[in-house]
């Protein structure tokens, strides 16, 4: 199928590496100008990534630098792909994960960092994106969450409160779009071997005397598939979603989860 990509301009916030990543490249895939960003601190994993993905794909990404935390800055930077691109067509709002802990252990720090990435970066990407798809009469916006928009999190109560606000305003801002030609959706992916899952299992398996290595194991067997799912994979539904291939899926939030979620 072809998926109507070609050309089209794709933002996909915090791609340096793991799930944003992944999707920047099954973008690149279907021929899109694929935008891939991160923090100045990682501008080296930045151009990795930048030639990784055009090594896999034939299509060179174009890099810019922007601060999560910073409603300027990215402001700034969607303006900037916008002018030197000709437009957004479709955005991919994804962040850092915040921290894991329970309730009695965050900080009113912990509680401002979770909301300005998981929730506030993802409303002012949108505020920036949403005059240019606008003016072109269509438009993507997808955002980037958890499995805790379906089923509660454990040790990750900033996740679970602040994702579900994403979904909140997903769905309410699909129906203010839609009369422009503009789609809203959310994902969340299960279990994908990034830097961040390898960082929650070991957090995990110290709880139950284990290593983070014996703790993934076991998580995968209890999965109905046996395994994580893949960036590829997660990609890829991103990508449609994202596409003119998707006409009419607007408003929604979905798992890319191997049935992992036991949530209806």
């Amino acid at each position: 199928m072809d998926l109507g990509l070609k050309d089209k301009v794709v933002i996909c916030m915090s791609s340096a590496a793991g799930i944003g990543k992944g999707i920047a490249k099954e973008m690149a895939r279907e021929g899109a100008k694929v935008v891939i960003c991160t923090a100045e601190a990682f501008k080296e994993d930045l151009e990795n990534a930048q030639a990784e993905i055009e090594k896999e794909t034939g299509n060179r990404p174009y890099t810019f630098i922007y601060d999560v935390k910073d409603s300027a800055s990215i402001t700034k930077m969607i303006n900037d792909v916008a002018e030197q691109l000709g437009g957004v067509y479709a955005l991919v709002n994804h962040c850092p994960g915040p921290k894991a802990a329970t309730f009695e252990n965050l900080t009113e720090e912990d509680w401002a960092d979770g909301y300005e990435k998981c929730l506030h970066s993802y409303v002012h990407a949108i505020r920036a994106a949403l005059p240019y798809m606008k003016a072109a009469g269509e438009g993507r916006i997808l955002n980037s969450t958890s499995s805790s928009i379906k089923q509660a999190l454990d040790n990750l109560i900033l996740s679970n409160t602040f994702r579900m606000g994403v979904v909140g305003m997903s769905k309410t801002l699909a129906r203010e779009v839609g009369q422009y030609g503009i789609l809203v959706n959310t994902m969340g992916p299960g279990r994908i071997y990034t830097d961040r899952i390898k960082y929650l299992n070991k957090i995990r398996g110290e709880k139950m005397g284990i290593t983070e290595e014996e703790y993934t194991a076991r998580d995968c067997v209890s999965f109905p598939q046996k395994r994580y799912q893949t960036v590829e994979e997660y990609g890829r539904m991103a990508t449609f979603l994202c596409s003119p291939a998707n006409s009419a899926v607007s408003g929604q939030y979905l798992l890319v989860d191997g049935a992992m979620t036991t949530a209806y």
